[in-house]
């Protein structure tokens, strides 16, 4: 509704939708919900254990912003989709973020509703593709996947909860 209303508006535009955002501070990320929960003892995981979600490393989406700001008027209109081309499954995303937590023990499983909306809302797979970033932006992903380097990405999310 309101992309359509930008879209009949006057303003130049381009819209962004980042798949699921990890890396550096982490502090709203889903990431850095897990890593908080496995430091509390406490991992859960909400809904269908076999959805996928599609990511992006926050210095790749911050990349593609560079790449639409470099050219705008080339890009006015546009709605591009920002996340690496990985597939995986967000338990196993999970498993390995709480483990680069340094938890140990097993993930409880939930209903989405249990998390709450959100969690009801991102009860499904949410995967996406990057090819008209790529084609458009020349847009590619630096950083290959969250599973890559998960301990980088914890200590990451900690120093910046210790350093405020």
């Amino acid at each position: 509704m309101l992309e359509r209303e930008l879209a009949a508006g006057p303003l130049a535009h381009t819209i962004v939708r980042p798949g699921f955002v990890y890396g550096g501070p982490a502090t709203t990320s889903l990431s850095g919900q897990w890593f908080a929960a496995a430091e509390a003892g406490k991992p859960v995981f909400y809904g269908d254990t076999s959805k996928h979600y599609s990511w992006v490393h926050v210095d790749d989406l911050a990349d593609a912003y560079v790449r639409i700001l470099d050219n705008p008027a080339a890009v006015d209109g546009e709605v591009f989709v920002i996340a690496d081309d990985q597939r995986l499954r967000a338990l196993d995303v999970q498993r390995v973020a709480v483990r680069a937590a340094g938890y140990t023990g097993e993930i409880t499983l939930e209903p989405a509703e249990a998390g709450g909306m959100m969690q009801v809302a991102a009860d499904q797979d949410e995967l996406v593709s990057s090819a008209k970033a790529h084609r458009l932006l020349g847009w590619r992903p630096r950083h290959f996947s969250f599973t890559d380097n998960p301990v980088q990405h914890y200590r990451a999310w900690k120093a910046d909860r210790t350093s405020a």
